[in-house]
């Protein structure tokens, strides 16, 4: 079961970075490096937290773990909304910053997470 809940957390922001690589082209392409950039900064401040939320919640398994899980779980969480705070602050100091484009990709990157996991959910359903 833990094996399965990493996998899928591998899978999700796996697809949630293609989107925000995706989106930072678009923008790149039709409006120029500076939105590209910072649609790419809204991407990452979106995945980066996820991968350090993952790490620390799929560390335990087991029932005779359940209070470490639950423990890493509550860690990850706090984390990685201290880790989304930083890094929003340090991308804020950057001069060229495009805030409404940085803005834009981090809210598509992080809805895209519910059709990633009906997708996965169907395409693993469709598979047994």
């Amino acid at each position: 079961m833990p094996q399965e809940g990493r996998l899928l957390a591998k899978k999700i922001l796996f697809f949630q970075s293609l989107v925000a690589i995706i989106l930072a082209l678009v923008y790149t392409v039709f409006s120029g490096k500076y939105d590209g950039l910072s649609a790419l900064y809204g991407g990452l401040i979106c995945v980066l937290p996820g991968v350090v939320f993952a790490f620390l919640v799929f560390r335990y398994a087991g029932a005779s773990q359940i209070k470490l899980v639950v423990r890493s779980f509550n860690k990850g969480s706090k984390l990685k909304f201290l880790f989304t705070i930083l890094m929003f602050i340090l991308v804020y100091r950057w001069q060229n910053l495009q805030p409404l484009t940085l803005l834009i990709t981090y809210v598509v990157t992080l809805m895209a997470q519910w059709p990633i996991i009906i997708f996965l959910n169907r395409v693993t359903i469709a598979n047994k």
